[in-house]
């Protein structure tokens, strides 16, 4: 009976001195060299975070065989500008039996480049030593090369939670560590979202070569999957003089309404730009951008003027025969704001959103052509761009260039070992499309029931963007 009683509190005495509680006395995430437009603070979400915390926790409990483990309320974050580099190290003032830990996530720019690394340490103290110090990384690519030119955001929460626990699962030894990179984002679900909006969506490409995203000259052929549609070039200038504008009053209070600046019908044009659409059918299509000047009256006297060049631009449209449209161009970010969310200044960036859930750039065109409404919405940092007429959506184009041998967007490109981003210059000239290599691909998709005229219209309406968005 004694020898049973002292197995048993020997026993006992072993499951109370193992059962230790374990406590995450540091939580940091960070960003450098990168942004909350690409890469947003998910932890700012209760539901990311908390989904994240209860995956963490359990794959602590089995790695220290612990019946618990304490997480602080939320994640320490910081953004580092410059040359900053990562801090791992735990509280001095920390000590005792109990396992602390340290968890630090560093997404990062690579130092020279343009390569994207997603670096996680954990560190595990108990009684005064270090008992795993483990560091894992991986390179994130985003899948294809919209995600360095422009502002394409480069994973959703779920895409984020599920590498955040992958790195910590390496970092922990569940998983083997390596070297792989994470692709992330993809073609597919890109083409999803598009298709998502229509109603018997069919699947285009547009073909074009030239600087189409900087209002420079370019040639495009628009492809179903049996047959070219449109064939078309765009030049910087005009080629023919259009007829003179007749619509001012209209695109006046098109102005007024979207910027509540009254506009006079002779405002000052401070500067204009023109362009030519040509179509192989003979068809010209004329654009003529116009920068207006815009006087602000001080309440406190007549005689104080200030003066500034209107933003957004207005436009007007002509065909061979009259003036066929206008539209005004707008651009916009939106910050999807929580109550963290703060500007700061640095001498890097300027002043900057820090604790954003993602900053959107949204580039839209609004007016009219050929009596029909028209207008265009480029989501940049979703990577859509939608067209419509009223509530009518004519198609949907996916900015991701899917040629496999092209790495462009609008002639901006990427080398492949991402250490430079490049532009080529605008050539005189119609471009040819006669060498696939120097091709960008773009789906583009429309609804099953769309006619001839109303995918010209989509084109043409968006011809009028990419001249909107190279000129501001």
């Amino acid at each position: 009976m004694k020898t049973f009683c002292f197995i048993t509190a020997a026993f006992l005495l072993s499951v109370i001195c193992v059962a230790q509680d374990a406590q995450v006395v540091v939580f940091k995430h960070e960003l450098r060299w990168t942004d909350e437009t690409k890469f947003p603070n998910y932890f700012l979400s209760p539901e990311v975070r908390d989904s994240v915390f209860k995956d963490t926790k359990l794959e602590l409990m089995n790695y220290l065989k612990v019946p618990d483990v304490k997480l602080p309320e939320n994640v320490a974050y910081n953004i580092v500008n410059g040359f900053g580099k990562q801090k791992v190290e735990l509280p001095k003032a920390v000590s005792g039996n109990d396992p602390v830990i340290g968890i630090f996530s560093f997404i990062t720019r690579a130092t020279t480049g343009y390569a994207i690394l997603w670096n996680l340490n954990i560190v595990i103290k108990q009684n005064n030593k270090i008992i795993l110090e483990k560091e894992v990384s991986h390179e994130l690519e985003y899948f294809n090369v919209s995600g360095y030119v422009t502002s394409q955001q480069w994973m959703s929460a779920n895409e984020f939670q599920e590498i955040f626990i992958r790195l910590v699962k390496e970092a922990l030894g569940v998983l083997p560590s390596s070297d792989e990179k994470i692709i992330v984002g993809s073609m597919e679900a890109e083409e999803e979202e598009a298709r998502a909006l229509l109603y018997q969506p069919v699947r285009h490409l547009l073909k074009i070569n030239g600087g189409w995203k900087s209002a420079g000259n370019f040639s495009a052929l628009l492809e179903s999957a049996t047959d070219t549609m449109l064939n078309f070039h765009f030049k910087d200038g005009w080629t023919t003089e259009f007829a003179k504008p007749t619509m001012s009053s209209i695109l006046s209070t098109l102005f007024t309404d979207v910027t509540g600046v009254d506009l006079l019908y002779d405002q000052p044009v401070i500067n204009q730009k023109k362009g030519t659409l040509f179509f192989s059918d003979g068809q010209k299509f004329g654009i003529k951008l116009k920068w207006i000047e815009i006087e602000t009256r001080s309440v406190k006297s007549e005689e104080e003027v200030a003066t500034r060049i209107s933003e957004p631009l207005t436009a007007e449209l002509y065909d061979d025969k009259e003036q066929a449209g206008y539209f005004l161009y707008t651009r916009q970010e939106i910050v999807h704001a929580t109550d963290k969310t703060k500007e700061k200044f640095n001498v890097f960036t300027g002043y900057q959103k820090e604790n954003t859930l993602g900053i959107e750039l949204i580039r839209r065109i609004e007016g009219a052509l050929y009596t029909r409404p028209i207008s265009a919405e480029y989501n940049e940092n979703q990577g859509i761009i939608e067209v419509r007429s009223g509530d009518e959506l004519l198609g949907v184009m996916v900015v991701q260039n899917c040629n496999p041998e092209n790495r462009s967007i609008g002639n901006v490109s990427v080398s492949k070992n991402k250490r430079f981003i490049s532009s080529s210059g605008q050539g005189i000239g119609k471009p040819s499309m006669e060498n696939d290599k120097s091709v960008e691909w773009f789906p583009v998709y429309f609804s099953g029931t769309s006619s001839d005229d109303s995918r010209k219209i989509c084109i043409e309406t968006l011809i009028c963007l990419f001249f909107g968005i190279g000129n501001m």
